[in-house]
């Protein structure tokens, strides 16, 4: 992928209301549908794949140095 479609990735991932995957009114099946790429490839995540998949986003564009790193205070 290319900057420009990972940033875009990045945004729409980003943009995923994960409240929206607990209440059944807003997402009555609890899968999301990610289109990327001109709708060259399509994901079909699960709330679970959805919290990994911003993880890894997130750590990979610290991985290589467009973003800084969160600091998480362990509870």
């Amino acid at each position: 992928m290319s900057l420009c479609q990972l940033l875009s990735l990045r945004q729409k991932v980003f943009d995923i209301s994960i409240e929206d995957h607990f209440d059944s009114d807003l997402n009555r099946h609890g899968f999301e549908v990610l289109m990327l790429c001109n709708k060259e490839h399509l994901f079909i995540l699960n709330t679970l794949e959805v919290l990994d998949l911003k993880e890894l986003i997130d750590q990979g564009f610290v991985a290589l140095g467009l973003a800084a790193a969160k600091n998480v205070v362990p509870a």
